[in-house]
């Protein structure tokens, strides 16, 4: 006979083996569904890069290097080089590059800039832990592609609608499954993952700002 005892506040009267069960079945749904995403962008990221003109590859080729540029000539000589790059990336969600610079200097300068707490929240830990400080995968991502990791790949709502996603937010598994889509078109393209993303990016919003 199964029995129910408590134990922080939860009670447990299942058996063990369906639950067993149950999560490896959930386990090998999720595992689907993300290869099944991998594909799909995978082909939509071949076509967007086939689409491409010089002129967005040149801006793609650029386009990590001057926002590193960007987080160097923030004027606060008491933060490191991987400081400046998070407390950009900390004020980058849902937001245009122009905006996200633009309150990233204004926090630099001790301006409070309007908008989102978080944001704000988010600058003022990556100060004191640098990368640390960005919860996200994607924030974490964007600050070290800023400072150089071309091996880093940003997937925000951009990437998630080239991707077909359906949506403009995503699991962990999902992020793997598209941040992997463009590492193999990036080999394909023998592109840096971080310079295909910015292509990908840059083909979709039809501009690089």
């Amino acid at each position: 006979m199964l029995t129910c005892c408590s134990h922080d506040n939860i009670a447990y009267n299942t058996d063990m083996n369906t639950t067993t069960t149950t999560n490896v079945r959930n386990r090998a749904y999720y595992a689907a569904e993300n290869a099944i995403l991998n594909c799909r962008a995978t082909m939509n990221f071949r076509s967007l890069a086939e689409c491409a003109t010089p002129d967005v590859r040149a801006a793609a080729e650029t386009w990590y290097a001057e926002a590193g540029q960007f987080a160097r000539d923030l004027p606060r000589h008491d933060w490191s080089f991987e400081t400046a790059c998070a407390v950009v990336a900390a004020f980058s969600p849902r937001i245009r590059w122009d905006q996200n610079k633009r309150k990233a200097f204004q926090y630099a300068h001790g301006i409070m800039p309007k908008g989102l707490r978080s944001h704000i929240a988010a600058a003022d830990r990556c100060v004191a832990k640098g990368f640390d400080g960005l919860d996200g995968l994607k924030t974490n991502a964007f600050a070290r592609a800023i400072a150089g990791d071309l091996n880093a790949v940003v997937i925000d709502i951009w990437m998630c609608r080239a991707a077909g996603l359906g949506k403009d937010s995503l699991t962990t598994g999902q992020y793997r499954a598209i941040s992997d889509a463009v590492r193999t078109v990036a080999r394909e393209h023998n592109m840096a993952p971080a310079v295909m993303q910015a292509l990908i990016w840059i083909v979709v919003r039809g501009k690089a700002q």
